[in-house]
């Protein structure tokens, strides 16, 4: 049951995909697939053997022991009341019998499934459902176990794992309110494993931070061909390196890619993890504030990332201290950060 199961969230994905249907009706229209796929087999297996049976069986002939129907009492009144019965007749004959016992067995097949599906306990991960791990483009996600500092607690992380395979056009943001007690990081665009920290990058044609706040921020280890700064911090540290080789990168090609959005909703926290050279045309955070944590950005190449004047970032240590960085290990080919404005904030 476990094999059906992914069968069904791989061929759902893959539906969603391919032709934008949304999610639930792809996980249903991928039982019903799976459901007439396996009638025809059975059904076919059977037609296969009666065809084939003095092949089968030795002495060349099927013998049926005889079946007795229980008797059941007429009863007298519908007679005299002359109630029409309905009567019903069903040729199983030829294709027409074939297509009836196809349908017989996929009903059942689907009913059965049906039942699985709304008698389990914990029912999966559905994109963007929060508490999950997403292997993009794929929409179904893997449960995410507690944090150890709170285990009584279902895990509220919204964690995407993009491999070397992946390519999606758009990876959006929007409306999210982000933080938990003790966080870290609240948004952090990453390389999975120690393994890949020096070759895993996540390619975009842009990166963009619109109308965003956090108590700090960070960006290292990033290669951003134009990098333009703008918004309120409570004190500064930009210093990146001006590298004239940095190429201009475009991901303007949508062939084969995914949409992947989030609004609206409430997570303690944003996990991008990168595998390899995965490719997303831009990706966009808006009006996603977090109250506790640091916003962190590495492992990334980008043709432009860019920051408006609405955003906010400060943890009220003032501003001789920095609370948003751009390190030296961000390689730059150009940029501006004449609209960063030095002010008191503190973001909770």
């Amino acid at each position: 049951m476990l094999s059906i199961g992914t069968l069904i969230s791989n061929i759902a994905a893959w539906i969603t995909t391919s032709t934008g249907t949304h999610e639930a009706v792809a996980v249903w229209l991928s039982m019903l697939v799976i459901a007439a796929c396996a009638a025809v087999i059975t059904v076919g297996v059977l037609a296969l053997g009666w065809r084939y049976k003095a092949l089968i069986v030795r002495n060349k002939q099927v013998r049926f022991a005889k079946i007795f129907i229980p008797y059941v009492p007429r009863i007298g009144f519908l007679s005299a009341l002359r109630i029409p019965m309905p009567r019903f007749r069903f040729n199983l004959s030829g294709w027409r019998g074939l297509a009836t016992s196809v349908g017989i067995v996929a009903a059942g097949f689907s009913l059965a499934l049906t039942t699985v599906i709304a008698t389990t306990s914990e029912n999966p991960k559905i994109w963007p459902d929060s508490g999950a791990s997403y292997q993009l483009p794929l929409i179904f996600g893997e449960k995410l176990p507690p944090d150890p500092e709170y285990p009584s607690q279902q895990s509220q992380t919204l964690q995407l794992n993009l491999g070397d395979n992946s390519r999606l056009d758009k990876l959006a943001f929007e409306n999210m309110s982000l933080g938990k007690a003790n966080l870290a990081r609240c948004v952090d665009i990453t390389y999975a494993t120690t393994g890949v920290a020096t070759t895993a990058f996540l390619h975009t044609g842009k990166i963009s931070l619109l109308n965003v706040s956090a108590p700090t921020f960070v960006t290292t280890g990033a290669e951003i061909s134009q990098l333009n700064l703008a918004g309120s911090i409570d004190g500064s540290s930009v210093t990146p390196t001006q590298d004239s080789t940095v190429p201009e990168l475009v991901v303007n090609s949508d062939r084969g890619a995914g949409t992947f959005e989030s609004k609206d909703s409430t997570v303690d926290r944003i996990v991008i993890k990168v595998t390899g050279s995965p490719k997303v045309g831009e990706i966009i955070f808006k009006n996603v504030n977090c109250s506790v944590g640091e916003w962190h950005i590495s492992n990334v190449k980008a043709g432009l990332m860019e920051q408006d004047a609405d955003s906010k970032f400060g943890n009220g240590t003032g501003i001789d201290v920095p609370s948003y960085t751009v390190s030296p290990g961000v390689k730059i080919r150009g940029g501006s950060t004449s609209g960063l404005v030095d002010r008191p904030i503190n973001v909770r």
